[in-house]
Parts: structure tokens; sequence; C-alpha cells
């Protein structure tokens, strides 16, 4: 602790910023033997519960429902920031060409499209790319017979071409504190459909939620496949706001925070 106390002094910070607990109890221990006595900020990324966030300064959420969960008065919201790459147009079925990017897992809803896709009415080829083991997912598409139409493609380092070259990206996901996945299909993605959780709580029309059942997102994709501009349109002031997820603009509230918060320190 002595050493952390000394490495505060010696390079004498304005901000410390920690994004975990245990990060924020060691610098708090630290700081209570160094010279320097610089504020505590930390970022909470996820929707649990967590104890000694009373130790920071001030606490950042990353979204409305994570600052529903921080429990104490100095909080703040400062949504993530996106790394965006201008993306390429890539050779893609003839189908009408769905996409899901994000953790292969339930928690995400693979189980709950897959599910869905098996009901709709048009036809269409779906490619799920994320991190995850596919195979018990592999094994129901193939159960229903669906293997010709739903395929797992893994992760894939340029993810914004492939939602760029879709025609729709879905998000069902159960479990989302912010959301970076959403923010590809924002970025890329011609149109996108979510669930109500992350970031899609804020930024998404009630035209584009999807309710967390098959029999919903299925009757969702079927109109949308009917009736593709007009969803497109629906989508359009949505991708038009997407510079407001800048890392730019993210790294400028901050440091507004952290000014504020040095004004508020040296009074």
């Amino acid at each position: 602790m002595k050493k952390t106390a000394n490495m505060i002094d010696e390079i004498s910070p304005d901000i410390l910023q920690t994004h975990n607990i245990k990060e924020l109890q060691i610098l708090n221990y630290a700081r209570k033997f160094s010279k320097q006595k610089p504020p505590i900020v930390n970022t909470k990324h996820s929707l649990e519960r967590k104890k000694y966030l009373n130790l920071a300064d001030l606490v950042v959420g990353v979204s409305s429902g994570v600052c529903e969960t921080i429990q104490v008065d100095k909080k703040i919201l400062i949504e993530n920031g996106y790394p965006f790459i201008t993306p390429k147009k890539l050779s893609r079925p003839h189908k009408f060409y769905i996409t899901f990017a994000n953790r292969i897992c339930d928690a995400k809803g693979v189980t709950l499209l897959i599910e869905a896709l098996n009901l709709v009415k048009f036809d269409y080829e779906c490619h799920f790319f994320g991190y995850g083991d596919s195979k018990i997912y592999e094994e129901k598409v193939k159960n229903l017979g669906l293997q010709d139409k739903i395929k797992f493609k893994g992760f894939v380092k340029n993810i914004g071409d492939y939602l760029y070259s879709c025609d729709l990206n879905v998000m069902p996901s159960l479990n989302e504190a912010f959301g970076l996945s959403s923010l590809d299909g924002v970025f890329y993605a011609p149109l996108m459909i979510a669930t109500r959780r992350g970031i899609c709580e804020t930024i998404m029309p009630n035209e584009l939620i999807i309710e967390e059942n098959p029999q919903f997102i299925a009757h969702k994709l079927d109109e949308i496949h009917a009736n593709y501009d007009k969803f497109v349109q629906i989508f359009a002031p949505i991708k038009a706001k997407k510079d407001e997820f800048s890392v730019a603009k993210m790294a400028q509230k901050y440091i507004n925070a952290y000014e504020n918060l040095i004004k508020d320190f040296k009074k």
C-alpha cells in the first residue's frame, strides 16, 4: 500500500480513475498514506448493486439503468463512447439478411431469436457473430431444420462491415448494462430492432422495440420484411444522432466532470 501511495505522490495526478471496486478500495486506502489527496472517480459498468461506492468522490454510471443501481449522492451519467471505423460492403446472402452481433449466450437472447426465426413467414438467412460456445445452439438449429438459414460465424474483428452489409440487425438481449453491441448496430446497420435493455431503452423508438417472446419478435420480423423501407426511415433519425456517442464526446464529458470535481476539492 505504501508503494501505491508513493506512486501517487510521484505522479501527482489531478484525478484517480477506477473501474472496479477492488481498485477503488486500494486507491482510497493508499490515498490516506500519500501526501497528495486527489479525488477518486469510479465508473460503474454493471447492473449489480455494489458496496463501497461511497469511497469514491464521484461515481459515473454508463447508462440510466446503471445509474439507478448507484446508491450514492455524487453520481452522474456518462454513456460509453464508440470508436467508429468506416465500413465496407461485403458479399452477402441473396436472401433477406439478418445479423446478430453479441455474446453467444441466452442472456443475450440467442435462444429467443432462434425460436422467433422458426416462426417467420419469409425466406431469410441469419448470421450469429460473437464469442461463446455455439454448439448447443447449433444443435437446436439443426433440430428445427433451420441449418440452411441460421449460421454461427464466431467472433470477427470487422463486425462493422458485416452489419453495414446486412438488411437488419437484431438485439434481443435479456440483460444489458449499456450495450456497446447496440451501438454496433446504430453506427453500421441500415436497420436495427432491440429489446428495451441498456442504451436501447433510451434511444430506440417504440416501433423498433421488441418484447422478450418469440411470437412478438417473429411478428415484428414479418412486419419489417413486408414494410422494409418504412422501418428504415424510422431508424434513420437514430443513426443521424450516432455522433452523440463518439469517443470524443465521451472524453469531453469526463474532462468536464474531472474539472468540476477538482474545483470542488479546492474549495
